[in-house]
């Protein structure tokens, strides 16, 4: 009866959802809004006004990009979303390590302050939870085997 009852505190837990929003680093925003913004005002007088507002509609869909990102937990299952609708599925359970990185490269990680997931045989992904350790914390309840390898701050 209690194993029972434990196993149902379990399923419950781990059908839980939470969700981690994405770190957003102006490292990676400014230059956008920067580069958009050099270029409307430079074209402003000879753009017609339908392509204007394709400029505008283009920055707001990047800079949207950069705000919809979130890394969502439910059950077992990491499910990383971006602009809403793309999402992609990894088994926690799958997972082998995660480890901090500044890896440039295109990813669904809006700031350079990044985690690198390596899960199944060879693949990974970066990804940038605003809260690191709180979200490391919580794949690490589910999988406890998981590595973890952080650089240590400078004092």
């Amino acid at each position: 009866m209690l194993e029972k009852r434990q196993h149902n505190n379990l399923k419950e837990h781990n059908s839980q959802t939470v969700v981690y929003p994405a770190r957003v680093g102006m490292e990676l925003v400014l230059p956008v809004i920067l580069i958009f913004g050099f270029i409307i005002v430079n074209t402003f007088e000879s753009s017609s006004v339908l392509e204007l507002i394709i400029q505008f509609a283009i920055l707001f869909l990047i800079v949207g990009l950069f705000f919809s990102i979130s890394y969502e937990i439910n059950g077992d299952v990491l499910t990383i979303t971006t602009l809403f609708f793309f999402k992609k599925n990894i088994l926690v359970t799958d997972i082998t390590r995660v480890v901090e990185s500044f890896n440039p490269l295109s990813s669904p990680a809006p700031s350079l302050r990044r985690l690198e997931i390596y899960y199944g045989k060879y693949s990974s992904t970066l990804i940038s939870p605003k809260d690191k350790l709180k979200f490391i914390g919580h794949l690490k309840q589910i999988s406890p085997t998981i590595q973890v390898e952080l650089r240590e701050k400078k004092k």
